[in-house]
């Protein structure tokens, strides 16, 4: 009989290694392989080494085949051997056993990519961080040293701000421009960080269902304005002015701001070059 039993745990070993039990097949991820283990292949399931921390599957047949995983947490791999157990078909003792290693399979794990964002982050902070060891080393100067301290600050919470500010202006001005404006229906409320909440339930102009749930409306029926092109962008009513103005006075409040914190780094850079 074809085992169908899933399990929601997960071990994860070393070097990205890892483990699952998923319709009846243990799957199991290491050295850029990802083997494909059918229940019925599977003899026992051993739990060995320090504190139980390494568990061992064992395959039928006469070879002593085996594939192993060494996990940090002892109870998720005495967890997982079991629940891997109860999976396990019903065998008689004298019964003939198939060559399990026979029924598993192998396939290249595809290569996760690249998170550019991290290396990228990774890589400003490594270049921030030799700089300022750099200024302190050939003594350019106390004013760039605190310039160039201070000029990340200035950057991120100017850069931050005009983001947003920015995110307003162009959510806003295609409400404006290119919103449609429905009827929704109240659906719920709640109250969230002492705010209440309705959520509202509308009909997009190709018939799409969506919900809206915002702090504005109240009413049984209201008015949802949103713009197609973004259907993520909506709101209740149709007013879009005090995003613009908002979203504008961010803009020009924080620009200077985030042009400071380039000069700030611009006179950092240039007490070495200089």
């Amino acid at each position: 009989m074809t085992s169908t039993e899933t399990s929601s745990l997960i071990l994860h070993g070393r070097r990205r290694a890892s483990i699952r039990l998923r319709d009846g097949v243990v799957l199991l991820a290491a050295d850029g392989v990802q083997r494909r283990i059918p229940v019925a292949a599977i003899e026992r399931i051993d739990v060995h080494g320090p504190n139980g921390r390494r568990l061992a599957v064992v395959l039928t047949g006469d070879g002593p085949v085996a594939y192993h995983l060494r996990c940090r947490s002892a109870p998720a791999v005495h967890e997982f051997a079991q629940v891997v157990q109860r999976a396990l078909p019903v065998r008689d003792a004298d019964e003939p056993r198939l060559d399990g290693s026979g029924l598993v399979t192998e396939a290249p794990l595809e290569r996760a990519t690249p998170n550019r964002v991290r290396q990228l982050w990774w890589g400003l902070g490594g270049a921030y961080v030799l700089v300022f060891v750099l200024l302190v080393v050939t003594r350019a100067g106390v004013v760039p040293v605190l310039l160039w301290a201070v000029a990340p600050e200035a950057i991120g919470g100017g850069g931050f701000g005009v983001h947003i500010g920015w995110k307003m202006v162009r959510e806003a001005w295609g409400m404006r421009t290119r919103g449609i404006t429905v009827e929704g229906r109240l659906q719920r409320s709640h109250w969230y960080n002492g705010v209440e909440q309705y959520t509202y339930a509308y009909v997009g102009n190709q018939g799409e269902h969506r919900e809206l749930t915002s702090s504005d409306g109240g009413a049984e029926l209201a008015e949802i304005t949103y713009n197609p092109a973004d259907p993520e962008s909506a709101q209740v009513g149709r007013g879009t002015t005090g995003w613009l103005v908002f979203g504008a006075v961010l803009i020009l409040l924080l620009s200077p701001l985030l042009l400071a914190g380039v000069w700030f780094a611009v006179v950092g850079v240039a007490a070495l070059v200089v």
